[in-house]
């Protein structure tokens, strides 16, 4: 069994493919069930200096709840909409739009008569749930993809038409279904287009035509190739442009057609006998896009790239097809116009399409276009427009399973599990119901199993360790669901890297040793504790020998080594222990380290106070006011928290961005933004570490802080604006604080004559204020009473 997991494995790892006398290896990069049915393929393949990256869905169509959808953007001819909007808007219980592709080229430009946009009508046939968006007989220009009333998919050039007959019995060809009714001598000339409220609200046709409005017949439906009857409701009319009722019809005739709608009079019945044939073959299509060209036949790739100037230019490409008589759907897309993708021509996707199992497939629009989405997963490939964009119609694999939120089959998320000896591998799960509908990206709760041999489960149950060679099998197992896949044990340990070259340690924390092992080229996690570990001094740093835990213990430096198989590794610690709860940032404070600059404001003066300074300015006009604080400090040991507090006084500020940069990473900007800033009183803006870095990892320390910036509103020109900068700190969580003592005004962990200096000065606006700890008596104002209770605590007549 484990052989036939890996063969299978492997055939789907890396292989080759030949495009147009090139040879191109392949890598895939996913390979995983996204909805009922269906799986999603990411490839790499790359030559020399080429690069495609390829994303295609295959859809099992034998699947009970499976079927497939179109999606015209807003449900109109014209609009745009993106694909994952048209899936999410049109799904609903037991109707999921789960997966979907772009589906045709749409106009791009131009209004009716009437000014309505025509921007994303579909330039071919389009049908949707039996219901004719478009019908064209422009079979020469575009192929259609069908699937009939029956399921049975058609990839081939069909051709609309069928009859119109009169109640005198006079016949007249049908040209198509909202489309322009003179577009060409060669195609709608002498024949009736019929036009519904799916159309741009009037028919657009100034042309010398005959209309007349209609409604469908009592008992009849609009048919897309049967007979039905249709009862004329209006006069006919040779004006042009006629109004389309809602809920009804407008049969426009041109050339040679004119006489039998020109005749016709309120209540006549005409029967309308729409047809699509291709070389003999007749179909009932109940869902229809269109494209060009085909690309594969038979299994054979086609070369009609003749038809099409730009099909041999390389572009992004999407590629509808099907195999097995229609038992498997092909959606795909190629990236182009990238760095990372070259893009294709037609036939270039045509054998990409064979390669993934399609024998009959036909590409669709492409460029900015191309966009594969699953509801799961999100768009799948790289749109080249940089996002996604709106396109005019779409088509879809749709669950009709009824919604169930329980997970009853899960599945690894890699597509390829591999680790070398020593390594560990912590596999990621996906969530499925019992339908195969994808519910969750993450299932926490999984336990593993192992064959003792090949080695352990640690972390309880989560982490599979190493240590035999070959070949395991792995199993997850969660409420009763099981899913075994094989994981290689590669090589033996070539070399060993600590992760991080240095890190720096609190006092507080543990840190286990990340380790990575070279193997064939590939870096891959190995578990610590397969490792001997020493410290060059353990007065300032332990490490568990077997475990490769550390801890610091006094501030300083010190190495700990690694070593296993006769490879050895070092890494520094620098050990750092915050001594208080919160710690300013510029304990001595110099103003003349500091650059200030200001938009918004002038003659700003900055004065020393306290752990901080005041800054005033005059207000003055400016288009992007803010406040930018620049000094460069590394901060002390691992904060969980920057802290700013400041008293804005009645200048408009807004906020604070950080300027950061973690340890051996570029500068960031992180901002703090409250929905309300006080006026006249200290404002903390608190900045978290786990917000912008991965706070548990000590590689990314020493932090830098470089700059501050206060947003600020506009300022009233010619005032003057006072605010105080309060404090620049690091918070640490790990240090408990501090309970004041009630009195204890200036924080120095004493009550004396000090703190009443301190409250004095406060009231005289001489330091900043502390509310929480100037208002001793407690009545929610700081004045002269607060200095009689402060002496009083001092004397022992009050506590």
């Amino acid at each position: 069994m484990v052989a036939a997991l890996v063969a299978s494995l492997s055939a789907w790892a890396s292989g080759s493919i030949n495009l147009m006398g090139t040879t191109y290896v392949v890598d895939t990069l996913f390979h995983n069930q996204v909805g009922p049915g269906t799986m999603q393929t990411s490839l790499w393949l790359h030559t020399g200096s080429a690069n495609l990256r390829v994303f295609y869905l295959t859809i099992d169509m034998t699947n009970p709840f499976v079927t497939l959808s179109g999606v015209c953007a807003t449900d109109k001819v014209a609009g745009n909409e993106r694909v994952s909007t048209m899936a999410e808007r049109k799904s609903r219980p037991g109707k999921r739009y789960f997966a979907g592709i772009n589906a045709d080229f749409f106009v791009t430009s131009g209004y009716t008569a009437r000014g309505v946009s025509k921007v994303g009508t579909p330039v071919g046939s389009t049908v949707v749930e039996g219901q004719i968006f478009r019908a064209r007989n422009n079979a020469k220009l575009y192929k259609n993809f069908i699937m009939d009333r029956d399921g049975q998919l058609y990839v081939n050039p069909f051709f609309f038409g069928g009859t119109v007959t009169a109640p005198d019995g006079t016949q007249a060809t049908l040209g198509g279904i909202n489309t322009y009714a003179n577009e060409s001598a060669a195609s709608n000339q002498n024949k009736i287009t019929i036009y519904n409220d799916l159309y741009y609200g009037s028919t657009d046709e100034t042309g010398a035509g005959y209309e007349v409005q209609a409604r469908l017949a009592e008992g009849y439906v609009f048919e897309t190739a049967r007979p039905f009857k249709m009862v004329v409701t209006s006069d006919t009319s040779s004006a042009g442009d006629m109004t389309i009722p809602n809920g009804g019809y407008v049969i426009h005739a041109h050339g040679t057609a004119r006489n039998l709608v020109k005749k016709l009079q309120v209540g006549d019945t005409v029967t309308v006998s729409p047809s699509w044939t291709y070389n003999g073959l007749s179909v009932e299509p109940y869902e229809v896009i269109s494209g060009n060209p085909k690309i594969v036949e038979n299994g054979e790739v086609i070369d009609q790239d003749a038809d099409r100037p730009d099909a041999t230019q390389l572009h992004p490409r999407s590629g509808v097809g099907y195999s097995d008589g229609g038992s498997k759907v092909y959606f795909c897309v190629v990236d182009g116009r990238s760095g990372i993708s070259d893009g294709v021509r037609t036939r270039v996707l045509g054998e990409i399409m064979r390669y993934a199992g399609a024998t009959e497939a036909m590409n669709v629009d492409g460029g900015g276009s191309s966009c594969l989405y699953t509801s799961a997963l999100g768009v799948r490939n790289r749109p080249s427009d940089g996002n996604e964009r709106a396109d005019g119609n779409a088509i879809f694999g749709v669950s009709s399973a009824p919604d169930d939120d329980t997970i009853a089959v899960i599945r690894f998320q890699d597509f390829r599990l591999r680790t070398p000896k020593y390594g560990i591998y912590t596999p990621k799960f996906y969530g499925y119901n019992k339908y195969g509908m994808l519910l969750d990206l993450d299932v926490k709760g999984v336990t593993l199993t192992c064959p003792e041999s090949m080695g352990e489960i640690i972390n309880d149950g989560t982490t599979f360790y190493a240590t035999g060679s070959g070949v395991a099998t792995l199993t997850g197992h969660y409420n009763g669901a099981t899913i075994e896949a094989p994981v290689e044990i590669v090589g033996s340990v070539d070399d060993i890297n600590i992760t991080n070259d240095s890190i720096i340690n609190d006092t507080f924390r543990d840190y286990e040793v990340d380790v990575q092992s070279i193997v064939l080229d590939n870096v891959l996690p190995i578990y610590s504790g397969a490792l001997t570990w020493t410290s060059s001094d353990e007065s300032v740093v332990t490490i568990d020998a077997e475990s490769g835990v550390l801890r610091g213990i006094t501030d300083g430096k010190a190495y700990v080594t690694g070593t296993i198989d006769g490879v050895t590794d070092t890494m520094w610690v620098s050990v750092e222990k915050p001594t208080a709860h919160v710690m300013p940032i510029d304990p001595n404070l110099d103003l003349s380290t500091w650059k200030i600059t200001q938009s918004g404001g002038k003659n700003g003066v900055a004065e020393a106070q306290g752990d901080g300074f005041t800054y005033s300015y005059t207000g003055a006009s400016s288009r992007a006011p803010k406040i930018i604080l620049t000094k460069t400090f590394r901060l002390w040991s691992l904060p969980d928290t920057i802290r700013v507090r400041i008293n804005p006084g009645e200048a408009p500020m807004t906020g604070i961005t950080f300027g950061l940069r973690a340890n051996g990473a570029g500068i960031s900007y992180h901002a703090v933004n409250p929905d309300t800033i006080i006026p006249n009183v200290e404002n903390v803006f608190d900045l978290p570490t786990a917000s912008w870095i991965d706070a548990d990892n000590m590689g990314n320390y020493p932090i830098t802080l470089s700059s501050m910036q206060l947003g600020m509103g506009n300022s009233e020109i010619g005032k003057q604006y006072t605010m105080q900068f309060l404090g620049f700190e690091t918070v640490y969580a790990a240090v408990e604080p501090v309970e004041l003592q009630h009195g204890d005004v200036n924080g120095d962990g004493r009550v004396n004559v000090t703190d009443v200096t301190t409250l004095v000065n406060m009231i005289l606006g001489v330091v900043p204020m502390n509310l929480e700890r100037a208002d001793v008596d407690g009545n929610g104002r700081v004045n002269v009473s607060d200095v009689t209770k402060l002496i009083n605590i001092i004397l022992g007549i009050e506590s």
